[in-house]
C-alpha cells in the first residue's frame, strides 16, 4: 500500500509533474507551430478578425504560456513570488480550458439564437457559472511558496474540492453543448446533411476526447492523495482539451465545406447568370471564413444555405464570387 503523504512520493509525483509540463510543452508547441492557419490569415489580412475567434486565440496561448513559465521556473533556481505566479498560471490554464468549452458552444448558441430564446439564455446562464468557476479556481485550488533547501517554488496546499467542482462542470457543459448541437440541427432539419453531420460529428468527438482526458482530473482530486495527485492531471487535460478544440476550429475550412456541402447558391458575373452557367474558376483568393451558420428548416438536406465570402483577384480582370455554404 503506497504512503501518499510520504515526503519521497510526493517529491516523486513533483519529478513526474515536471515532465509531464515538459512533454506537453513540446506536445503543444509543435501543434501551434504546425497549425498556425488562422494566425496566419489574420496576419497577412486574408481573414477579418472576429470577436468568435478570441477563445480560439486565447485559449491556444494562454495554455502555451502557462507550459512553458512552469517549465523555464522549474529550470532555473531564482527565488520568484511563488504563490503570485502560480495563481496567475492556474488562471490562465483554467481559463484555457473554459475556452475549448467556448470554441463549441459559440457553435450552439448560433445555431439556437434565432430558434428559441430561453435555450440561448440557458447556455448563456451556463457559460458565466462557468467563468466564475475560472475565477474561483485561480484563487483557491492552489497555494505555493519558495522552498530555500531546494530552491524551488513547492506547492503547500491545493483545493481539491474546487478543482473537482471545476473539471466535473467543464464535463457537464461540454455535454449539454453536444446535446444542444444535435437537437438544434435535428429541430432546424439539418442533422442529416454534410455539413449538419460535421458539425455534430466534430462535437461528438470534441466530448468523448474530454471525458477521456478530463476524468483522471475529475477523479483524482476527489481522492485526494497529495497535493501534486490533485493536481497532476489538470494540465494533460487541458492541454489536450485545447488541442482537440482547435483542431474542431480548424477543420471549418471554406474548401472542404463547399466540397462536403450538395447545394450552394452561386452568384456569378450578369452574363453568366443569363447562360444559367454555374462555372467556378480556380485563383488565388483572399478569403473570409464566417461563424454564421444558416440551416432552414428544410426537410431536404440540399437545401442547407449558409455563407461565406470568397475575393478573387486576377492580373487583368477581377471578379467577385459570393458562395453561400453552411459552416
Amino acid at each position: 500500500m503506497v504512503n501518499w503523504d510520504d515526503p519521497s512520493v510526493i517529491a516523486f509525483c513533483g519529478f513526474l509533474y515536471n515532465q509531464i509540463a515538459v512533454f506537453l510543452l513540446g506536445f503543444l508547441g509543435n501543434h501551434v507551430l504546425t497549425r498556425m492557419d488562422i494566425e496566419w490569415s489574420l496576419i497577412t489580412r486574408k481573414r477579418r478578425f472576429s470577436p468568435v475567434l478570441i477563445p480560439y486565440l486565447f485559449g491556444r496561448y494562454s495554455i502555451l504560456v502557462t507550459l512553458l513559465v512552469f517549465v523555464l521556473t522549474n529550470r532555473f533556481q531564482t527565488k520568484v513570488a511563488c504563490d503570485v505566479m502560480y495563481k496567475s498560471l492556474a488562471f490562465l490554464g483554467s481559463a484555457a480550458s473554459y475556452c475549448s468549452t467556448m470554441n463549441l458552444g459559440i457553435r450552439s448558441y448560433i445555431i439556437w439564437k434565432d430558434m428559441n430564446r430561453v435555450v440561448v439564455w440557458v447556455l448563456s446562464l451556463g457559460c458565466v457559472a462557468h467563468a466564475a468557476l475560472v475565477g474561483l479556481q485561480a484563487s483557491e485550488s492552489v497555494a505555493f511558496t519558495w522552498n530555500s533547501q531546494t530552491q524551488a517554488c513547492a506547492v503547500v496546499r491545493t483545493s481539491h474540492i474546487t478543482m473537482f467542482v471545476f473539471y466535473l462542470y467543464t464535463l457537464i457543459m461540454d455535454l449539454a453543448i453536444l446535446m444542444l448541437t444535435v437537437a438544434g440541427l435535428w429541430r432546424k432539419g439539418a442533422l442529416k446533411s454534410a455539413i449538419g453531420a460535421s458539425l455534430s460529428e466534430q462535437c461528438l468527438w470534441y466530448v468523448v476526447g474530454t471525458f477521456v482526458v478530463t476524468i483522471p482530473a475529475v477523479v483524482l482530486p476527489a481522492l485526494n492523495l497529495n497535493v501534486i495527485m490533485n493536481v497532476i492531471a489538470s494540465m494533460p487535460a487541458t492541454t489536450l482539451s485545447v488541442v482537440m478544440s482547435s483542431a474542431a476550429v480548424l477543420s471549418l475550412k471554406p474548401e472542404d465545406i463547399s466540397q462536403a456541402t450538395s447545394s450552394a447558391t452561386t452568384m456569378t458575373r450578369p452574363n453568366e447568370r443569363a447562360r444559367g452557367v454555374m462555372q467556378h474558376r480556380r485563383h488565388r483568393a483572399h478569403v473570409t471564413l464566417t461563424t454564421n451558420i444558416i440551416l432552414e428548416p428544410h426537410g431536404d438536406s440540399a437545401a442547407l444555405e449558409s455563407s461565406f465570402d470568397v475575393r478573387s483577384h486576377g492580373k487583368t480582370e477581377e471578379s467577385e464570387e459570393t458562395v453561400s455554404t453552411a459552416v
